[in-house]
């Protein structure tokens, strides 16, 4: 995973408090250059695993959050599925949308 693509996440997203998939489309669009897909789609899996991960600790934390896991998990895994799609549309030629 690109550190550069890293780095610009934590500050577009952590720092500024934007969505992902925002930063997502901004990428695409090219706003801070080119970023190979490939380095976008790594990025994704790095973070779908971390948030899953997440899902996974909140759920030993209490029963309210091990009922919610299944529904929760299931959004972000469709949540991360969608944005993977756009960038590989996007590799494929089309802008994203």
């Amino acid at each position: 995973m690109s550190a550069r693509l890293w780095e610009l996440y934590a500050q577009v997203c952590e720092d500024d408090a934007r969505p992902l998939d925002e930063f997502v489309d901004r990428v695409l669009a090219g706003e801070w250059g080119s970023v190979p897909a490939d380095d976008v789609l790594a990025l994704l899996r790095e973070l779908e695993g971390r948030v899953l991960s997440n899902i996974q600790i909140k759920a030993g934390e209490g029963r309210r959050y091990a009922e919610m896991t299944e529904e929760v998990t299931e959004r972000t895994e469709a949540e991360f599925a969608a944005l993977v799609e756009r960038v590989e549309r996007t590799r494929g030629g089309e802008r994203p949308t």
